[in-house]
């Protein structure tokens, strides 16, 4: 143990009597853990962002009709919609179920293609859709009565009419060979991105996003009325229950639907967004925190570089300790350990760093990302830089240690 303290205490001077030349050698291996451990880190925090965002979404389960033992795609009824409804009411939030309908629509500007959705009021606040920013939506009361309302989105109400306050305008609507004059109730939100999108789409001559919803039970004044769907969704009110809801909605359904099969309705198995977008992220860590740790091997080249110097530098030395009786695995462990103490110290600032441009960039929030620093990345990166320092030094020490005395005393 005495003999090990010394050759530590025999690097650190030599470190102090070569500072800047050490410090040069050591920048390699600043750069490289202080680079991973960044990257790491905002990794670690990307992901935390994508997957909280995608686990907002986990509360919203679908039911959809076997299509093993269902040969009717249209089988869940609005009845069966509003026993659900009912039903389930502690346990769920909403329920909607939509059919998707092709038109025309026609105003003072022109006629329009139109994109239908054909649904029930709680489509208020389906997934990925738009928040109302104007009016209200269509009720239960107009669903009930297959009153002629509807909801647009922004630019939709701009493409028809040129403004925005429209809430209780009317327009033309035709689906078919039905027409009918539909009084619009609210308005949806269109975002930035979608109006840029938009532009470049007339750019190119693409055509107007015309986006219309309506009560679905409007259907029949058109003459295709809605017999019922194919997939409900239900948006449970704890986000760890959703499954169970599910589960649920398909039994009853079954049991209300007993004509049709053992079972007729089955839970649609989703992707686990959290999951894959984790795993994607964690994918995209790796390999960018791979291509920065290449730092570290032409850093590794820099610390065995400077360990050949020092090797030349003290061949007297090593020829006056091996002439003294001094064995070749006490000059290996000298060199070694000095290699290690380099690239142990340029870890150490490098952690450091890393961890202060991660606390920099978690306080700015730049690009909004939420870093968060990977003890398993600190952990690694120290091991690492140890690691890197004995594997380079293994050479230099190994031709230090096989010096021959007379050799080395002569050189001098």
């Amino acid at each position: 143990m005495g003999q090990f303290l010394e050759y530590i205490k025999m690097a650190l001077d030599n470190i102090r009597a070569n500072k800047g030349r050490s410090f040069l050698t050591m920048l390699g291996i600043i750069i490289g853990i202080s680079s991973v451990v960044t990257i790491v880190s905002i990794g670690n925090g990307l992901k935390n962002d994508v997957v909280d965002a995608a686990n907002q979404q986990t509360n919203t389960v679908t039911v959809q009709t076997n299509a093993e033992e269902v040969t009717a795609t249209d089988a869940i009824t609005g009845d069966d919609i509003a026993f659900l409804q009912t039903t389930m009411s502690d346990s769920i939030e909403s329920i909607t179920a939509s059919v998707m309908s092709s038109g025309k629509c026609t105003t003072r500007k022109g006629t329009f293609d139109a994109y239908i959705t054909m649904t029930t009021p709680d489509y208020e606040n389906a997934q990925y859709v738009s928040p109302l920013v104007k009016g209200s939506y269509f009720t239960e009361n107009d669903l009930a009565g297959g009153n002629p309302v509807c909801v647009i989105d922004e630019l939709t109400a701009l493409y028809l009419f040129g403004n925005t306050n429209v809430i209780g305008m009317s327009f033309e609507l035709a689906i078919d060979s039905g027409i009918q004059d539909v009084t619009i109730l609210g308005i949806r939100e269109t975002s930035d991105d979608m109006m840029e999108v938009e532009a470049t789409y007339q750019a190119m001559g693409m055509g107007e996003s015309i986006s219309i919803e309506v009560p679905y039970t409007l259907g029949e004044a058109f003459g295709v009325p809605i017999e019922g769907f194919s997939s409900v969704s239900l948006t449970a009110k704890d986000s760890g229950s959703a499954n169970q809801v599910a589960s649920t909605a398909a039994k009853l359904l079954s049991a209300r639907h007993q004509d049709l099969g053992d079972t007729p309705f089955i839970q649609q198995k989703p992707v686990d967004l959290s999951d894959m977008l984790g795993s994607v992220m964690d994918g995209v860590t790796a390999f960018v925190a791979l291509v920065a740790a290449i730092s570290l091997v032409v850093g590794g080249i820099g610390v065995m570089n400077i360990m050949l110097v020092s090797v030349t530098e003290r061949t007297r030395e090593i020829g006056i300790r091996k002439a003294l009786g001094a064995r070749t695995g006490s000059i290996i462990a000298q060199f070694l350990c000095e290699s290690a103490i380099i690239s142990g110290l340029g870890g150490v600032i490098g952690i450091l760093l890393g961890g202060g441009l991660t606390a920099l960039v978690s306080a700015l929030e730049i690009g909004g990302i939420h870093a968060s620093l990977s003890l398993s990345a600190v952990i690694t990166a120290t091991l690492f830089s140890c690691g890197v320092g004995i594997l380079f030094g293994i050479y230099p020490a190994r031709k230090a240690a096989r010096l021959s005395p007379i050799e080395a005393l002569r050189r001098m």
